[in-house]
């Protein structure tokens, strides 16, 4: 199957028209279907900042968390997405209008991160999930470098965000949404890493922002957890 191309440039356009559409008529659609259905409630919201690229990293155990994250953030987001997804033209055009642009899983796509870049240098909201693909379980897996590598390139600030509650009303394998209560919580933005004179980051700098994004979301992620009575991770467990 054929990826879409969709250029930066005109990706940063449709993102404008998709912003306003979503904003103000999605998302608050949004907010009260998953406040009456899954009683969400979202704390710390005053942590995303109203203006300018961010960088927004959530956990991620359910199909849930994107449109959640959507409802709760008060500006229209931008969203990587699965290639696959982008089939023809109406389905196109209606994952663009939701924020969405196309990435390929299987390798490395340059095409998908400077489209990326664009949209933090345009002072979009871009959502990340930093471990990659849904996973199951009260364990924050390995972070992909590519959080740290565009907040250190765009140097923009990360916000890390952790969702509870989902994976219950509709984990991996689950086709209907159960009426489970969830809970986002928004944690104060990270600093971007450091750059060299030459505007370059180590990869040790990389990796090692990475840990510390993983060990806060991990604590929140528990905080959540707990507070909706879910076990958490056992940190006496091996990795």
């Amino acid at each position: 199957m054929n990826q879409v191309e969709l250029h930066p440039e005109e990706l940063e356009a449709r993102g404008r028209i998709a912003g306003v559409i979503f904003h103000f008529f999605v998302q608050r659609l949004a907010r009260a279907v998953f406040g009456a259905y899954f009683r969400c409630y979202t704390r710390g919201r005053r942590n995303m900042p109203r203006e300018g690229g961010v960088i927004i990293a959530p956990t991620h155990r359910s199909n849930l968390d994107t449109p959640m994250i959507g409802a709760s953030a008060g500006r229209p987001l931008r969203y990587f997405a699965k290639s696959g997804l982008f089939k023809g033209p109406i389905t196109t055009w209606m994952m663009v209008t939701m924020g969405a642009f196309p990435v390929r899983r299987d390798t490395i796509d340059r095409s998908a991160l400077k489209a990326a870049l664009v949209v933090l240098e345009a002072g979009q909201p871009l959502v990340v999930f930093p471990e990659g693909e849904r996973k199951s379980g009260t364990r924050i897996h390995p972070l992909l470098d590519g959080v740290a590598w565009l907040a250190a390139k765009a140097q923009v600030p990360v916000v890390p965000v952790a969702i509870g509650g989902t994976e219950r009303a509709m984990g991996i394998g689950v086709r209907m949404p159960r009426p489970r209560t969830a809970r986002l919580v928004w944690g104060e933005p990270l600093a971007p890493p450091e750059n060299d004179p030459r505007g370059r980051v180590s990869r040790d700098a990389l990796t090692q922002y990475s840990d510390e994004l993983r060990e806060i979301l991990q604590d929140m992620f528990d905080g959540v957890q707990q507070e909706l009575g879910i076990p958490v991770w056992d940190r006496d467990e091996s990795e």
